[in-house]
């Protein structure tokens, strides 16, 4: 199988040195691997020139091969390798800090024996060898993937308990703080659904929901709070919130993970474990997930 490696990078990369770089040994190494894996098949596989190596007609198809045996190789051991070591969940940066990461002690007590690892990502994350679990908005179901759908949210306003107190029905004309999920426009859909009168008088914006909340949490300003992410801020008094009128939010949040990796005990337990909790949470909060499917 050394032999192999050997033959495949030097093959790919054409040249003896690069090879023995990309796999951490020396030229004189790779060269002997050649030299032996050439003697057993009793053909040369390379032409040496310099700088580097070239493969010979044998060589060529030898390469294409080991090439395809070594990818289908490390594809199964990939899959195999899944069900084992840590469990990797990458999420929407607001969602892994206002969602996961509150509630991430309940995991850890029920599985003490999953060494679970929480990245956000502001982007469109990719599951593969560094992500077994993604979560984020608008994502399709896909074949060869497991998908969960989140339930769908409602924004209403939310603010600290003391700056309700504090202000009282005035909070209306005080900061609006602002975030992707709720600017200018989602301010105004919520002031017509309340049949009032739009306020003006905004507060900053914030790159990521998960800091208008946290603004919103320490008193700063009110918030337009999407159900999901709130919550666990509602769950611990860190917020107080008008749930009714409240405006739908369009894009859906989906967790998935690669459909044999479904299968796999880690990812089947976090999944459970989601569930629950988006039950505990419809089940304290039913005005917060009023259209939940």
């Amino acid at each position: 199988m050394n032999a192999l490696a050997a033959f495949e990078a030097a093959a790919r990369l054409g040249s003896f040195t690069r090879a023995g770089e990309e796999l951490c040994v020396t030229q004189a190494a790779i060269s002997q691997h050649i030299r032996h894996l050439e003697d057993y098949l009793g053909v040369p596989l390379f032409t040496r020139r310099s700088p580097g190596v070239r493969l010979t007609p044998d060589g060529e198809r030898y390469f294409q091969a080991v090439s395809g045996a070594l990818e289908a190789l490390r594809r199964e051991s990939a899959r195999l390798r899944r069900g084992v070591g840590p469990l990797s969940v990458v999420a929407e940066a607001s969602f892994a800090n206002r969602w996961l990461a509150p509630r991430l002690s309940r995991f850890c007590e029920r599985h003490p024996d999953i060494d679970i690892r929480i990245a956000p990502h502001p982007g469109h994350p990719a599951l593969g060898p560094e992500a077994d679990v993604i979560v984020r908005r608008d994502m399709p179901p896909t074949s060869g993937l497991f998908v969960l759908p989140l339930p769908r949210e409602r924004l209403f306003p939310a603010f600290s308990p003391e700056y309700l107190r504090e202000r009282g029905g005035e909070w209306r004309n005080d900061r609006l703080l602002r975030s992707p999920q709720s600017g200018e426009q989602a301010w105004d859909a919520w002031f017509r659904a309340a049949g009032m009168a739009s306020a003006r008088r905004y507060g900053p914006l914030y790159q990521f929901t998960y800091m208008a909340l946290a603004a919103a949490a320490e008193g700063r300003g009110a918030v337009l709070a999407g159900s999901l992410l709130a919550v666990e801020d509602l769950r611990a008094g860190r917020l107080a919130a008008l749930r009714s009128p409240s405006i739908p939010v369009e894009r859906r949040y989906t967790a998935a993970c690669l459909a044999d990796a479904a299968r796999t005990p880690r990812v089947s337990a976090f999944f459970a474990w989601m569930r629950e909790e988006l039950d505990r949470d419809r089940a304290e909060f039913p005005d917060c997930f009023p259209d939940a499917d």
